[in-house]
């Protein structure tokens, strides 16, 4: 029986021939199959996270698959920081809701750091709730 090229003990040159991996065609150097597949999708996606431009992606880029995902979840941080803001106003429950807000723009910061890399990542109660939405 042959050896198998994984089978060699450390420091043995390996037997036969070495297998080579053949680069995926349809994905371009450094994208991975979850990548956006546009700029236009990845700029849509880092829009998706700034208050009041989350509509534009979501209202605009109805057949962008990655697009869509990004400005469901930034318009479900645009209404929690909405929420936020007006308890805010009030004066009511002041650290709570100060908590919120710096929570919501670390959201907000690590969703345009995943788009510009071209990553669909759900955030943590964000993305459950925004695919329960009707948007």
């Amino acid at each position: 029986m042959p050896k198998s090229f994984f089978n060699n003990q450390p420091g043995e040159e390996p037997s036969g021939p070495i297998p080579e991996l053949e680069p995926d065609s349809d994905l371009k150097s450094g994208q991975s199959e979850d990548s956006f597949k546009t700029e236009e999708g990845r700029l849509a996606a880092v829009m998706a996270y700034i208050p009041f431009l989350c509509f534009i992606p979501l209202l605009n880029m109805k057949e962008n698959k990655e697009a869509r995902f990004h400005a469901r979840q930034g318009v479900m941080l645009f209404l929690i920081e909405l929420v936020a803001v007006v308890f805010l106003i009030d004066n009511f429950s002041d650290f709570i809701f100060k908590a919120i807000l710096i929570v919501a723009a670390a959201f907000s910061v690590a969703g345009i750091y995943f788009a510009l890399q071209g990553k669909n990542y759900r955030l943590p109660i964000i993305g459950d709730l925004a695919d329960k939405s009707k948007l």
